[in-house]
């Protein structure tokens, strides 16, 4: 794995000790998989394309039926939640685990997007194959022309007044 900066090398360590923790703290209290709590966070990648922002989110095992996928008002935070649900057919005749490393249960991630990335929000779409919830935000296109200085006319709606009533105080404004 190759790391732009030390920036990246300190988020992959946060995510891999956030990891030893929950499974050290699921080992402590013994809970069970599957049980309360949200004890996992789906792996993520992210890419930028010419035309979309691309989130990509391994959730094999899960149904579409049991995925909600949100952006965040200002288009800064994308959050997906959910449960990966294992069987009882699965579980039956089980006498000892000697490794699990997999995860059941509810989930939910916050997925922090770039904001140098404008998306058109009405446009987002999201998918389920194989595995892993797609999630495709289109660019919103950036006006090459810049904004121009807009005149607000001033009407006087009453001839006896002054049409700036702070002039009539001894101060000067010009509108």
């Amino acid at each position: 794995m190759t790391f732009k900066d030390y920036r990246d090398i300190i988020r992959q360590m946060e995510r891999e000790m956030q990891q030893l923790s929950d499974e050290a703290f699921r080992g402590f209290f013994a809970i069970p998989a599957g049980g309360a709590g949200r004890f996992w966070q789906p792996p993520v990648d992210i890419h930028e394309t010419n035309d979309a922002l691309v989130v990509k989110v391994e959730l094999s095992g899960a149904k579409a039926d049991d995925l909600q996928v949100s952006l965040a008002a200002d288009d800064r935070i994308l959050l997906i939640t959910g449960a990966r649900i294992e069987g009882h057919a699965d579980r039956d005749g089980r006498i000892r685990c000697h490794q699990l490393e997999v995860y059941f249960g509810p989930f939910e991630r916050a997925i922090p997007l770039p904001s140098s990335v404008p998306v058109d929000r009405d446009k987002i779409k999201a998918s389920y194959r194989e595995g892993f919830l797609v999630i495709t935000l289109p660019k919103r296109p950036v006006s090459a022309e810049l904004p121009k200085t807009r005149v607000i006319p001033v009407t006087d709606t009453d001839q006896d007044e002054p049409a700036n009533p702070s002039e009539s105080e001894g101060d000067t404004f010009h509108v």
